[in-house]
């Protein structure tokens, strides 16, 4: 009927526009989708019944599931970890008060650190997950490191300030202990003696933590330098009660610092010794890995505490009763001088630091502390 070809006409011109409306919706869709499984966060959305409306492919392995899974699952279901976390009321504030919310939390089941920021709309929630594991990790290596500045910075300070009035306190000391007519009186003076060159000894190793030596670095096996050290270890072991034994492997020489490669391998192997029991086995390891040439070092003692495991190397920190806790913190030192790695496996049975030291040699003016 020629009175309804303008209707039919303009149902035709809408239809069109429609359909070419559909096309660049799809289009924007498939640019957002591929946006969202580029980023390198884990992305999901969520209704109004907690149930997931989309995953993106990062949120997928946080998750363990495939994304088929997911959809239409309850998330308190699916990552019973959250069930009684900060993230769960987090997420339902955001929900019920329509609001933003960002925040951090651990998650010690998994020994991760992860990041979450929620947007509501009108269907749910829109939630981003970031993994910050290794960026806190580096956090708290800096914290470490700007510790041991500090103790660089206080030890230069305090090397005249203390240690000269020690030296003349023991000397007069001594002069009395010459003069004495009395044997308590020298008892007593041998004890306040005894007790100065204590504190003069902790005083070498705190200043030994800043200590930087770029002096005589040149290439070495570090079998030989363990070879040369045996006998004296060997009589440590003997005199407690232990045994210490070598499985050194073919290893190839690098760059060290002879004095510091024996400081190091004497507080690892005395540490562990004191650490294991009567009759007990401490192991002194050599072998080569891709990465380099490893030493580790084993002991069958009781492990290191959990609470202690985070601030090891820390001044200061120790779980000896008569300990100060700079041994180990002094061989941290020795190690990133050398750009070396240091790593430990620890348990009911004992423990094993590993060093790894670099392949590649370096210069003089690299080996700095760090």
């Amino acid at each position: 009927m020629p009175e309804l070809q303008p209707v039919f006409e303009e149902i035709r011109n809408h239809l069109e526009s429609l359909y070419q409306l559909n096309i660049e919706l799809e289009s924007s869709n498939d640019k957002l989708l591929t946006i969202m499984e580029g980023i390198g966060d884990g992305f999901f959305a969520l209704d109004k019944e907690w149930c997931f409306t989309y995953v993106n492919k990062e949120m997928k392995k946080y998750l363990g599931y495939d994304r088929e899974d997911l959809i239409e699952r309850n998330i308190w279901d699916v990552y019973r970890l959250l069930a009684d976390s900060a993230t769960r009321v987090n997420l339902k504030r955001a929900l019920d008060e329509n609001i933003s919310m960002h925040w951090e939390e651990y998650i010690s089941q998994e020994s991760k650190y992860f990041q979450y920021h929620a947007y509501p709309f009108k269907q749910g929630l829109t939630v981003f997950v970031r993994n910050i594991t290794e960026l806190k990790q580096r956090d708290i290596e800096m914290q470490r490191l700007e510790r041991l500045n500090l103790i660089g910075q206080m030890a230069a300070g305090i090397s005249h300030e203390v240690r000269n009035p020690l030296s003349t306190v023991r000397g007069f000391l001594q002069l009395l202990e010459s003069q004495s007519d009395s044997e308590l009186k020298t008892e007593y003076m041998d004890l306040m003696i005894t007790e100065i060159d204590r504190a003069n000894e902790i005083l070498t190793d705190f200043l030994s933590v800043a200590k930087v030596s770029a002096d005589c670095v040149k290439e070495e096996n570090i079998n030989n330098i363990i070879n040369r050290l045996y006998p004296m270890l060997q009589a440590d072991a003997n005199s407690s009660g232990k045994e210490l034994l070598l499985e050194l492997n073919d290893i190839p020489s690098i760059d060290l610092n002879e004095s510091e490669i024996k400081q190091l391998i004497l507080n690892l192997v005395r540490n562990a010794l004191e650490e294991t029991a009567a009759k007990g086995k401490v192991y002194i390891k050599t072998y080569q890995v891709q990465e380099g040439v490893v030493l580790a070092i084993q002991d069958h003692g009781k492990g290191i505490p959990q609470s202690v495991q985070d601030t090891l190397g820390t001044p200061f920190v120790t779980t000896k009763e008569n300990g100060t806790g700079l041994g180990l913190a002094i061989s941290l030192g020795i190690v990133r001088r050398h750009q070396a790695r240091l790593e430990f496996l620890t348990g009911g049975e004992g423990t094993t630091f590993f060093i790894t030291f670099p392949l590649n040699n370096y210069s003089n003016n690299e080996y700095e502390q760090i």
